[in-house]
């Protein structure tokens, strides 16, 4: 990778902002335990997201772009002796310009905006050593609360890791002498080892270096959504994978009774390998009982993204799955039109002005259906989580009304099977005789594969074998997990109809690891003879 490529590294406070016209970080709630009720709010401030600038700190350190706070996540800052001013939550105070719009802004019980003047800061800089084991390179990013930094973890030099890059979350100054923000970063921490998906970002660890708490995650190379939005050349195929992709991961965090709250294509990240990653756990809302959640606690207080927030959160309700349903509609509609559904209006403000989606030209219905449902301004006319929103969208709880293609593989038989089935001879060139580089990039790739198929993830598993099969065609071990991939794929092809199914066929036969794959060949066979 070369010093011109856009990099983004993940994970830090939002700069300092004025306080006339945005809204500060950061606000905590305490642990689960301490909390009264079954909700609470996790301290945000892991992102900082809008235009890349690129920053270049030598030759053998990747490049790193340090985002700018104009769509950054902001929560209100509680620091002693800190200036507050407090303002009525209404049409007036809401930020509505295209790049103010995706700044989140803090909903107290009273619906009041807080806005504070406090002040914070790092006690670490470049170049120091933290906890004995990280060297702080670059900072990412400062705030209220402390600061991100890119670090080497030295224990994966010693080991000769391939990537021993890590972002580094740390608390220090005013915050450091407060139990509430190691009781907060803790929380976070926990909450986000919980999320151990592909398209969640990684969380490793909590610790502290004397007075200075931290959180490691892993470092991400790749660009935001919001500019993979903007980018018009994205095929069909790419957009349905991203959708697809969200809302499995959001569908892992509500299964376990997590709900984001900030759902935005400024908290969600593309790799550079193309996979999807939800960023910004920060303010999530862990629930014990998501039906019978309670919030009683008086200094409870919600961050929201005006533009992307559900009717029900700007209502002060407890929070649901529903509400990032509803904000995955909004994205999945940017990502197939280029458009917010409502000209980015508040949902309040386009449920009282009547307003309704336009159709998306080119789109099955089936995905429509889950689209349009998403968006409604109703709670209860919604889908209840993301699983069912998956499910609609990628077709896989649909059954096939014209072709049952899994009992027509039971039709073909095992003689069919074979007469189109031609033994793969072994790999060229034994994995023992690549190079070491290209042993690493095989098992890396395989490893990401299991790791997909582990969380039932198909789409990313395909991605990962995909790249192995290019690496070392023919290699046993990705054919075996091929084969696995192959027969879960065939289950949703059977979902669809004739004509879906042969496109999705097509589709799978383009990737080089199944161009000729028996399963496959034999099956659009028979659907070719079928429709003759």
């Amino acid at each position: 990778m070369t010093k011109d490529d856009k990099t983004e590294v993940v994970g830090g406070p939002n700069s300092s902002i004025d306080e006339s016209t945005e809204l500060d970080e950061s606000l905590f709630d305490i642990d689960d335990s301490l909390a009264c009720g079954d909700v609470s709010v996790i301290s945000d401030d892991i992102t900082e997201l809008s235009s890349p600038v690129n920053l270049e700190f030598g030759d053998d350190t990747p490049p790193i772009t340090v985002l700018e706070d104009d769509d950054a996540t902001r929560l209100s800052e509680i620091v002693s002796g800190g200036e507050e001013a407090s303002f009525q939550f209404d049409d007036a105070t809401v930020l509505t310009t295209a790049g103010s719009d995706d700044a989140t802004a803090i909903v107290n019980p009273d619906n009041t905006v807080v806005v504070s003047a406090g002040a914070g800061g790092a006690g670490f800089k470049v170049g120091d050593l933290l906890k004995d084991r990280f060297r702080l390179e670059k900072t990412l990013g400062e705030g209220g609360m402390g600061a991100v930094f890119l670090a080497v973890d030295q224990r994966k030099i010693e080991a000769r890791h391939h990537d021993p890059y890590v972002a580094i979350k740390l608390i220090s100054g005013e915050f450091s002498k407060d139990p509430l923000a190691y009781i907060s970063l803790q929380r976070e921490t926990d909450k986000s080892q919980k999320l151990a998906h592909p398209n969640v970002i990684t969380v490793y660890d909590f610790d502290r270096d004397g007075d200075v708490f931290f959180m490691t995650m892993e470092a991400l190379k790749g660009q935001t959504l919001d500019t993979a939005i903007k980018d018009t050349s994205r095929s069909r195929e790419q957009t349905v994978r991203y959708i697809n992709e969200l809302s499995l991961g959001l569908a892992y965090a509500h299964q376990r009774n997590i709900v984001h709250s900030d759902i935005k294509p400024q908290n969600i990240f593309v790799t550079e390998e193309g996979v999807l990653k939800i960023l910004d756990f920060g303010i999530a809302r862990a629930l014990s009982n998501v039906e019978g959640a309670v919030q009683d606690e008086v200094d409870e207080v919600v961050g929201l993204t005006p533009a992307y927030a559900s009717y029900e959160m700007f209502e002060g309700a407890a929070p649901a799955p529903a509400d990032d349903v509803y904000a995955l509609g909004i994205i999945a509609y940017q990502l197939f039109t280029g458009e917010h559904p409502f000209d980015r209006k508040k949902a309040t403000l386009a449920s009282d002005a009547g307003m309704q989606a336009k159709r998306i030209k080119g789109i099955p219905q089936y995905q429509w259906k889950a689209i349009s449902k998403a968006l409604s301004f109703e709670r209860t006319r919604r889908w209840q989580n993301a699983d069912e929103f998956y499910r609609q969208f990628s077709g896989a709880g649909r059954r096939a009304k014209h072709l049952g293609i899994a009992l027509l593989l039971v039709v073909l038989g095992f003689s069919a099977y074979l007469s189109l089935y031609t033994p793969e001879v072994g790999p060229d060139i034994p994995f023992e005789e690549l190079s070491p580089s290209v042993q690493e990039k095989l098992l890396n790739n395989i490893g990401e594969a299991d790791q997909a198929l582990k969380f039932s993830d198909i789409n990313g598993a395909l991605f990962y074998l995909d790249r192995a099969y290019s690496l070392h065609p023919r290699n046993q071990e990705v054919m075996d997990k091929l084969d696995t991939v192959v027969d879960k794929l065939l289950d949703a092809v059977s979902a669809a109809d004739s004509d879906i199914a042969v496109r999705q066929l097509d589709e799978l036969l383009k990737y080089e690891s199944l161009a000729q794959n028996a399963k496959l060949l034999a099956l659009k066979k028979s659907m070719q003879a079928r429709n003759e």
